[in-house]
C-alpha cells in the first residue's frame, strides 16, 4: 500500500491496487499514477460529491459520504472509470475503491439498502450531469496516456485550440523543406499500393465531419433567430422574402450534404467491434427515435448502417406534438429494444410521479433500453455525434446482456 496525495484533503491511500484495477478496466498500460492527478486537476468537473442517496453534486456539503474522482480513463463500454474516497467528517477524503458508477453505486445501496431506489434514480440524473459537464473539458478521458501528457504539455505551453485539435487526432507533418538548398525534382506519381501519408481513420473522420456539421447546425439555427427578430419588427418585406428563400437553399444544401456523408460513411470501414447492430436486438428487434431532431431520417439510417443495424431494425417519431400523446403511453414504448431520446416536450401526458419523459423511460420497471443524446453543450438533441454516440451504448449494452 502507498499512499499517493492529489490535492490537500484528497488522498487515495493504495495507489498500487487502484492502477492495476484501471489498467484491468481500461485495457490500458497506465505507467504513472502521476497521469491521473494531472486529469483530476488540470480537467474540469472531475469531483463528485455523493450522499447516502447517491445524489451527485459538484461541491460538498454536511451530508456528503463519497467523493468520487473522474480517473480520466473508461472501460471496454465507453463507462468512466472513477476513483471512491470515504469522507472523515473534517473535510478531508481518502480510500482507494475505484470502477464504473454502477459498481460504486451497487456498493453504496450495499450500506444503505434502504435507499436502494432513490440510489437508482439517482444515479441516472449523475449520469445525466456527468455527459453535460465533461463536455466542457479540454480532453474528455485518456484514449491513449502518452498522447494526453503530450497535448497537456503542449497546452502549458502556449498551444492553440487548434494545435491540440491537430495534435488529438494524430497528424503528422513533415519537417519543411529547403528550396534554396536543393534544386527542384520532378514529382513522382504514387504507387498503387501505397497510401496517402496521412489517412485519417474511421473514428476521426468521423469527429472531424461531426464538428462541422454540428458548426452549420448552430449557424443555422442562429439564422433562423435573426429571421424571427427581423419579421418581429416588421422590415422591409420583399428583403425579408429574399432571405427566406436564401435560408431555405442553405438549409437544401445542409440536407444534401448530409445525405452525400451518410452514403460515404456506410463505405467506411468500421471498427469490428460495431458491426453487429441487427444480430444484437432481440425479440422485440427494434429501436424508436423519440424526439425532435436535427438529422432526417435518412442521414440516421447512413449512420446506422455503420454500426451494422437495417433500414427497419428503426421506428422514428420526430414530430414534437405528436410526442406528448405518443410518448406518455407506455405500453407502446415497451415493445422496442431500446430507445434514443432527442429533445421532448416538458408536459406530456400519462407520466404521474415522474417529472420528464427521460426520467420516466430511464427508471420506470420493464422499459427498453433508454438513451438520452446528448450535444456536446450536454442538451437533448439528436446529432450526428450524439446519434453515434447513443448507437454505440445500445450496441454495448445488448452486447452485455446477451452474455448475461
Amino acid at each position: 500500500m502507498k499512499e499517493f496525495i492529489i490535492e490537500k484533503g484528497i488522498v487515495i491511500d493504495d495507489i498500487y491496487s487502484v492502477i492495476d484495477g484501471i489498467r484491468e478496466l481500461s485495457g490500458q498500460t497506465l505507467t504513472d499514477a502521476e497521469t491521473i492527478r494531472k486529469f483530476i486537476t488540470k480537467e474540469k468537473s472531475t469531483k463528485f460529491y455523493i450522499d447516502k442517496k447517491g445524489t451527485g453534486k459538484m461541491q460538498p456539503d454536511r451530508d456528503t459520504v463519497y467523493l468520487w474522482l473522474d480517473s480520466g480513463f473508461v472501460d471496454g463500454y465507453g463507462n468512466p472509470i472513477m476513483i471512491s474516497l470515504l469522507s472523515d467528517n473534517y473535510g478531508g477524503y481518502s480510500g482507494h475503491y475505484f470502477g464504473t458508477m454502477d459498481i460504486l453505486a451497487r456498493g453504496i445501496k450495499s450500506y444503505f439498502p434502504k435507499n436502494a431506489k432513490d440510489i437508482s434514480r439517482n444515479l441516472n440524473n449523475l449520469k445525466n450531469k456527468y455527459q453535460s459537464k465533461v463536455a466542457e473539458r479540454d480532453h474528455r478521458h485518456i484514449d491513449n496516456e502518452q498522447e494526453y501528457l503530450v497535448m497537456i504539455c503542449n497546452g502549458e505551453a502556449g498551444s492553440s485550440d487548434f494545435e491540440r485539435l491537430i495534435n488529438g487526432l494524430g497528424v503528422q507533418f513533415e519537417d519543411p523543406v529547403d528550396e534554396t538548398a536543393d534544386a527542384v525534382k520532378e514529382t513522382e506519381a504514387p504507387k498503387e499500393d501505397q497510401k496517402p501519408a496521412i489517412d485519417m481513420s474511421f473514428r476521426e473522420k468521423e469527429i472531424t465531419i461531426g464538428l462541422l456539421l454540428d458548426t452549420i447546425d448552430d449557424m443555422q439555427d442562429y439564422i433562423n433567430e435573426l429571421l424571427a427578430e427581423l419579421k418581429k419588427s416588421n422590415e422591409d418585406k420583399a428583403k425579408l422574402r429574399e432571405l427566406e428563400q436564401k435560408n431555405k437553399d442553405l438549409e437544401q444544401a445542409l440536407v444534401d450534404i448530409r445525405h452525400f456523408n451518410a452514403e460515404h460513411n456506410t463505405e467506411t470501414e468500421a471498427p469490428k467491434e460495431i458491426k453487429d447492430g441487427h444480430d444484437l436486438l432481440g425479440r422485440r428487434g427494434k429501436i424508436l427515435v423519440l424526439g425532435a431532431t436535427a438529422l432526417d431520417v435518412k442521414t440516421m439510417n447512413g449512420i446506422a448502417k455503420l454500426y451494422g443495424f437495417r433500414k427497419d431494425d428503426f421506428e422514428y417519431e420526430v414530430d414534437y406534438e405528436k410526442i406528448v400523446s405518443f410518448a406518455g403511453r407506455s405500453s407502446k414504448l415497451e415493445k422496442f429494444s431500446a430507445l434514443i431520446l432527442g429533445a421532448c416536450p416538458h408536459k406530456v401526458q400519462n407520466l404521474g410521479d415522474w417529472s420528464s419523459l427521460v426520467e420516466k423511460c430511464k427508471n420506470t420497471e420493464g422499459m427498453p433500453i433508454a438513451i438520452d443524446a446528448r450535444s456536446r453543450s450536454g442538451e437533448l438533441k439528436v446529432t450526428k455525434e450524439s446519434f453515434r454516440e447513443a448507437l454505440l451504448q445500445i450496441s454495448n449494452e445488448l452486447s452485455q446482456n446477451k452474455r448475461n
